[in-house]
């Protein structure tokens, strides 16, 4: 009877999800029985996965303190890869990352003769993916990409706000124009009071309008009038001509 081929799983905590462990899984069976199942990271990438590593047995590698650099885990995975390697204990390997420094990894896998294949989302760069067997953009991360990238309906134009009514605005009424100030009426008035004496305003205006029914004075306008034509108003109310 034939053995399953052996299957080593090796996952960058900080270059994946474990949301999409279930996928892993699933392609790793894909090539055989998994018989290795790690994944490397720093603490906090390794918070992340400490539920999902829980529940699959997956043994959880944690980077040293003392390794300031974000891709000492990368230095792990790839030493522990080599070491499996060549101690003839896979016979695919399966690596969960879209990051490009994995690409010798994956060649020096392939010069050994093992399966090697890559699990990650679309960003992985050609060179790397040329460098796998096969490599497969997890589902979850192409549809939620896709998703993205559909273009939002842009949103409904604002109500242009109504033309202003064609109806011709109404002009303003003019003002009446000034009348004219009836010159020889009001002098002649004058002459004809003034040949009798003192003409008083009172006096002019009762006498004028008495002579000149059908001429309008304007309330309160017969001072203005008389100034107007010559004549003088003093304090007194006293018509004069002016000197």
């Amino acid at each position: 009877m034939t053995k399953p081929a052996r299957v080593a799983l090796f996952i960058d905590a900080e270059n994946a999800s474990p949301k999409l462990l279930p996928q892993m899984l699933a392609r790793c069976r894909v090539f055989g029985r998994l018989t290795v199942m790690r994944c490397y990271g720093g603490a906090p990438g390794l918070k992340k996965w400490e539920k999902a590593n829980a529940e699959a047995h997956i043994l959880s590698v944690m980077t040293l303190a003392s390794a300031t650099k974000s891709n000492a885990s990368d230095f792990a995975l790839t030493i522990d890869a080599v070491a499996l390697l060549h101690q003839n204990l896979f016979d695919h390997a399966v690596i969960v990352s879209s990051d490009a420094d994995f690409t010798q990894l994956a060649v020096h896998i392939r010069e050994h003769g093992k399966g090697i294949h890559g699990l990650g989302d679309d960003k992985a760069a050609q060179s790397l993916r040329t460098a796998y067997d096969s490599f497969t953009v997890l589902a979850a991360i192409a549809a939620k990409k896709a998703k993205a990238a559909t273009p939002i309906p842009p949103a409904p134009a604002p109500a242009k706000p109504a033309p202003p009514s064609s109806a011709p605005k109404k002009a303003p009424t003019p003002p009446p124009p000034a009348k004219e100030i009836p010159r020889t009426q009001l002098l002649s008035t004058f002459e004809k009071l003034a040949a009798s004496g003192t003409v008083t305003l009172a006096t002019f205006g009762k006498t004028f309008r008495n002579d000149f029914p059908g001429v309008e004075l304007g309330k309160g306008k017969l001072k203005k009038m008389l100034v107007a034509v010559g004549l003088t108003v003093d304090g007194k109310q006293v018509v004069t001509r002016k000197a």
